[in-house]
């Protein structure tokens, strides 16, 4: 784990027990397990693909790992967006924890139109760091901390604008980028918040390059599953 001069500073794999506060879910097949950690007062999620298929801990984990720290990096310091702690080792990853409820939890009409205009404004800022998220549409990436504020969860699905391949990145960063105002858009809608039939509009319209976009990450993540030992699955 790299140097951090927190209450994590002395985690390591065979230690990890004793900073365990609740699993959120077991990892296995192609999900990562999900723990919060605790010590002195601060806690902290683990991801962890080291329980995954053969597959996926010595091949893809590891590489999806060091993506999602890589977005973390580029974020630092953002509003709305987990701190990077570290990395546990090469299969897990460690980010700040945010208490509160996610967005997919609340009634509809709960959330007050402000909370969404903020929302708004963590998304463009992310976006201004050069990452997109590409999946804020599951509600349950949304946060509601303390005091109403949003933060935006689970990065494994972003993409940064730089890179290689820099010219296809840029095209598909402006794609998702779209995707991702849409999203804010519909989990406003969805959220019992009353907006203009243009708005309705912009969060539910589906061209025929979006609907070739997610034909192709259907077949991935089928493709994935299959040789990652999990149940292939749409959606």
């Amino acid at each position: 784990m790299p140097a951090y001069a927190g209450p994590f500073a002395g985690l390591t794999r065979r230690n990890l027990n004793q900073y365990l506060h609740r699993q959120l879910r077991r990892g296995g097949g192609t999900r990562p397990a999900l723990l919060i950690l605790q010590h002195d007062g601060a806690r902290a999620v683990l991801k962890d693909f080291q329980a995954g298929s053969w597959f996926l801990r010595a091949l893809v984990g590891p590489w999806l790992i060091r993506r999602e720290a890589h977005v973390y990096q580029a974020l630092a310091g953002a509003p709305g967006v987990p701190r990077l702690i570290g990395l546990l080792d090469r299969h897990a990853l460690l980010v700040e924890h945010i208490e509160g409820r996610n967005c997919a939890q609340y009634a509809d009409g709960e959330l007050p139109r402000e909370f969404f205009d903020r929302l708004l404004a963590v998304v463009r800022g992310i976006h201004a760091r050069g990452v997109v998220h590409c999946d804020i549409k599951n509600r349950s990436n949304i946060v509601v901390a303390d005091g109403g504020h949003p933060y935006i969860v689970d990065f494994a699905s972003a993409l940064t604008r730089e890179g290689p391949l820099a010219p296809l990145r840029r095209l598909a960063f402006e794609r998702f980028r779209t995707d991702d105002l849409r999203a804010v858009v519909k989990a406003k809608l969805l959220g019992g918040q009353l907006w203009s039939e243009p708005d309705a509009d912009f969060a539910f319209r589906r061209d025929p390059f979006e609907r070739m976009i997610r034909a192709v990450r259907d077949a991935a993540r089928w493709t994935f599953k299959l040789f990652a030992g999990g149940r292939p699955r749409r959606g």
